[in-house]
C-alpha cells in the first residue's frame, strides 16, 4: 500500500504549490498598495487624501520677492523722479508721525512764550516791591527803569525769536502732509490755526509785519468760523497798512499795488468794525466814514 500513499501524495503537491503561490501573490499585492497609499500621505495628514499631501507641501516662492527687495538696498540711491518719492506723503503712519511733530514743536514754541510772560510777571511785580532807598535822585529811577524796560524787551524778543522757529518747524512737517483724510482731520485743522495764530502774533510783534499777511489769508480760509474773529482782521488791516505806508514813503511799487494795499486794508477794518460792534453801530458808521475818505472809490456800507 506504500506505493499508493506516494501516488496521492504526487497528486497533491501541485495543488499545494498553486496554492501558495498564490497567496503570495496576494500578499505582494496588499503591501505594494498599502506603499503607494504612505507615497501618496503627506506627513501629518490621514492616509488616502492626495489633495492634502499636495497643499501641504512648503511653498518657498513666497519668501523670494523679499530676498530680492533688501538686496536691492542702496543708500547711497538717489531718485531724480519726485514724484514716486512723494508717494510716502500719503501714507496715513507718515501723515500722523508727522502731524505728533509738528504738534511737540508747537508745544516748545508756546511754552517758551508762556514762560517768558511768566518771568517778566514775577520780574515786575519783585521790582515793584522792592524798597530803594539808594535812589536818592529823579534821573536814578528813571535809569534803572529804562535798564529794566530793556531787560524785558530783550527777553521777549529772545523768546519769541526761538518760538518762531519752532512754529515754522511746525508748519513745514503740516505742509509735508498729503494725506487726505488727515488733512480734513478736525486735529490737523485746529493745530494748524492755533500754529498760524501764534506765529503771525510773534513775528508781528518782532517787526516782521508784511510777512503775516499770507498766513493770516491762509488762517481765515481755513475754517468759516474763524472769518468771524475781529482779531486776524485787525491785524490784517494793520498789516496792509504797514504796506500802504512804506509804498508811499519810498515810492516803491506801482500805483496798482499801492490802490490793493489801501483797498485791502479798508476791507478789514470795515469786517473788524462790524464783528465787534455790528452794522447799524455808531462805531461802524464813523469807520466807514473814514474809509470813505480814505479811497477814491467809496465804500458804502
Amino acid at each position: 500500500m506504500k506505493w499508493l500513499k506516494y501516488i496521492i501524495i504526487a497528486a497533491a503537491l501541485p495543488l499545494f504549490s498553486a496554492l501558495i503561490a498564490q497567496t503570495g501573490n496576494a500578499n505582494q499585492g496588499q503591501s505594494n498598495a498599502q506603499g503607494s497609499a504612505q507615497q501618496n500621505t503627506a506627513p501629518g495628514t490621514t492616509g488616502g487624501t492626495t489633495g492634502s499631501g499636495t497643499a501641504a507641501t512648503t511653498d518657498t516662492t513666497a519668501a523670494k520677492p523679499t530676498t530680492e527687495t533688501n538686496a536691492w538696498k542702496n543708500e547711497d540711491y538717489k531718485s531724480y523722479v519726485k514724484a514716486l518719492d512723494d508717494l510716502i506723503k500719503l501714507d496715513n503712519n507718515y501723515a500722523q508721525g508727522q502731524l505728533n511733530l509738528a504738534l511737540s514743536n508747537y508745544q516748545v514754541g508756546k511754552s517758551l512764550l508762556i514762560k517768558m510772560r511768566e518771568a517778566i510777571e514775577r520780574s515786575t511785580k519783585e521790582s515793584e516791591e522792592t524798597l530803594r532807598l539808594n535812589e536818592k535822585w529823579y534821573w536814578q529811577t528813571m535809569d534803572r527803569k529804562n535798564r529794566e524796560e530793556k531787560k524785558k524787551s530783550d527777553e521777549k524778543r529772545s523768546a519769541k525769536l526761538k518760538a518762531v522757529t519752532y512754529f515754522t518747524k511746525a508748519v513745514h512737517q503740516l505742509d509735508e502732509i498729503e494725506n487726505v483724510k488727515i488733512k480734513e482731520s478736525p486735529d490737523f485743522k485746529a493745530l494748524l490755526s492755533n500754529i498760524y495764530r501764534d506765529w503771525a502774533m510773534a513775528q508781528y510783534d518782532l517787526g516782521n509785519i508784511p510777512q503775516i499777511i499770507d498766513v493770516l489769508n491762509r488762517y481765515l480760509a481755513l475754517d468759516p468760523k474763524y472769518e468771524t474773529i475781529a482779531e486776524p482782521h485787525k491785524y490784517l488791516a494793520s498789516a496792509y497798512a504797514f504796506q500802504e505806508k512804506i509804498l508811499e514813503k519810498y515810492g516803491a511799487g506801482s500805483e496798482h499795488d499801492l490802490k490793493y494795499f489801501k483797498h485791502e486794508k479798508n476791507k478789514h477794518l470795515a469786517r473788524a468794525t462790524e464783528i465787534l460792534y455790528g452794522k447799524d453801530s455808531p462805531e461802524y458808521s464813523h469807520i466807514m466814514d473814514v474809509i470813505n475818505r480814505d479811497e477814491t472809490i467809496a465804500i458804502t456800507p
